[in-house]
């Protein structure tokens, strides 16, 4: 995989997305939509579509075949601002304080990352303690530090290249140590286990849900 430029840390804070392949575009367009409609944050997107819109930053790579869950180990761990909210594409921005959480990445809170854990759990594929269930790499706040770095190389080399990318994802936040804040599904809402909608932050569309939004 080749790609033209390299993002760069251009702000305290900001978006990313990675959206490889044509199926990525509309979703793309809607989150991305989302966001500037309810947050103020600077968007960087890592692709290999031409024309995409509304974006302050664009990266074009080449990626073999099919996208699959590959291209997130191999992308998120550019982290092009400071502290970085990575999107999956099939993500709405449902209220504007979504990108809270970054304020949680800062000296005054002490923490790295936050992440909400998946519907599925996964206990028994994350491999570190029966207490660790995963988290869901659809929704992710990274600061751009050094114990975050490691992670992310450690993730990239534990990822066998197929499968779910998520179980690795959270290994790698534990045995690196990285101090993570676990938010509630109210940030990475997948239609399940939750009262009162109006709390929905984030939503992470199903793909039947999705088809009728586009």
């Amino acid at each position: 995989m080749t790609d033209s430029s390299a993002p760069r840390l251009c702000r305290d804070q900001g978006i990313l997305y990675v959206a490889i392949g044509e199926s990525m575009r509309e979703p793309l367009a809607r989150s991305i939509q989302s966001a500037h409609k309810l947050l103020d944050l600077p968007i960087t997107v890592v692709t290999n579509l031409a024309d995409v819109e509304d974006a302050d930053e664009i990266v074009f790579v080449t990626w073999p075949g099919n996208s699959g869950y590959a291209v997130k180990p191999a992308f998120i761990p550019r982290l092009p601002y400071t502290r970085t909210m990575f999107l999956d594409t099939d993500t709405v921005i449902k209220r504007s304080d979504a990108a809270s959480p970054l304020r949680l990445l800062t000296d005054n809170y002490g923490y790295h990352a936050a992440a909400i854990h998946g519907l599925s759990r996964r206990f028994q594929h994350v491999d570190v303690l029966p207490c660790t269930p995963s988290c869901n790499s659809g929704v992710l706040f990274l600061r751009h530090s050094p114990v975050v770095q490691q992670a992310m190389q450690l993730w990239q080399a534990l990822y066998p290249g197929y499968g779910a990318d998520e179980t690795y994802l959270t290994r790698a936040l534990l045995q690196s140590k990285v101090p993570t804040y676990w938010l509630p599904c109210e940030w990475n809402y997948r239609g399940a286990g939750l009262g009162k909608q109006h709390h929905v932050r984030i939503e992470h569309l199903s793909r039947t849900k999705e088809a009728t939004q586009l």
